[in-house]
């Protein structure tokens, strides 16, 4: 009877720790007493199946649990890109947020109903530990971070974090701050990003991350680079937040040009075709050429992230 008991007990404390949506420093992820519940909602002392005494197998299982497709514990669907508020007893980021809006970051198998042709892959064939220009000078060249095996939990802390959208403070050894604009109003369809937004991304593609005046203009080693975290009021350029391109309005960061304002990071279903298969080599297999299976997690079509800016 006392095993009952038990095993009852521990099935109430985990469906309690599911009822709140899984927000940053809020719900499972941060805000814990003494005597919390949300520990139990993803972690067994005895129990569990997974490393780190998780309740599923891996790190991708457990976050899919409440953000996958079948998941019920949280609103934002990031496996298929997606919000709906009905997928949570919590309405935070209900009133801000559209039901069915895409996810600012993308999905890791759909986005706006459409399979992902690039992803950061979390689990399956491929999924490996090396990352494309890790470090100052590796442009073009596959490095690998310090984490054994590339997951969720490589850029996200579970337990909260200083940071927007409970990004680590430290990703691949490197420090990682990024402002929270938006943690109260909980908008994941509507650019909010602060200071800092890039950086997450430099952690683990630093060789990318050039911010000098006239960089892409100016021989770095042997190629030449986008500049990134300048202020998009350069030159006679229109702002895109209020000119677009078809309607469409690329992201800014506090007006400054981030990494995220071209690439979606968790995945893209954006095509290439014409001269963006393939680039002008006619080969994909670096991340400067894009082809009909690689996006490189552009947020358009055929590279019109260009044309949103550069408008020619």
């Amino acid at each position: 009877m006392k095993k009952v008991l038990f095993a009852l007990a521990l099935v109430i404390v985990f469906a309690l720790a599911l009822v709140g949506t899984a927000a940053a420093n809020g719900g499972p992820h941060g805000g814990y007493t003494a005597t919390t519940d949300a520990c139990a909602g993803c972690h067994r002392a005895h129990t569990a199946v997974g490393p780190n005494l998780l309740v599923e197998t891996s790190t991708y299982d457990l976050c899919m649990s409440c953000h996958g497709s079948a998941g019920a514990g949280a609103d934002t669907n990031v496996e298929d890109g997606f919000f709906l508020s009905t997928r949570s007893a919590s309405t935070t980021g209900t009133a801000n947020t559209a039901d069915n809006a895409p996810l600012l970051a993308g999905g890791f198998a759909f986005y706006k109903t459409v399979a992902v042709t690039s992803s950061h892959n979390m689990t399956g064939a491929g999924n490996t530990n090396l990352a494309w220009g890790n470090g100052a000078t590796n442009r073009g060249v596959q490095v690998a971070i310090t984490d054994a095996t590339f997951t969720c939990a490589s850029c996200h802390d579970p337990h909260g974090s200083p940071n927007y959208r409970i990004l680590k403070a430290a990703v691949n050894g490197a420090a990682v701050s990024v402002t929270q604009v938006d943690e109260a109003a909980k908008d994941y369809d509507t650019e909010q990003w602060g200071a800092g937004q890039s950086n997450i991304c430099a952690a683990c593609h630093g060789a990318y991350h050039k911010t000098a005046v006239g960089q892409g203009s100016t021989l770095d080693g042997t190629t030449y680079t986008h500049r990134i975290d300048m202020s998009y009021a350069y030159g006679a350029n229109a702002n895109p937040e209020t000119v677009g391109f078809g309607g469409y309005f690329l992201p800014l960061a506090g007006g400054n040009v981030a990494c995220q304002t071209c690439h979606l990071p968790h995945g893209s279903s954006a095509a290439m075709s014409g001269f963006a298969n393939g680039g002008p080599t006619g080969s994909g297999s670096l991340p400067g050429n894009t082809t009909a299976t690689d996006s490189a997690l552009l947020r358009l079509d055929n590279r019109a992230v260009c044309e949103v800016c550069h408008q020619k």
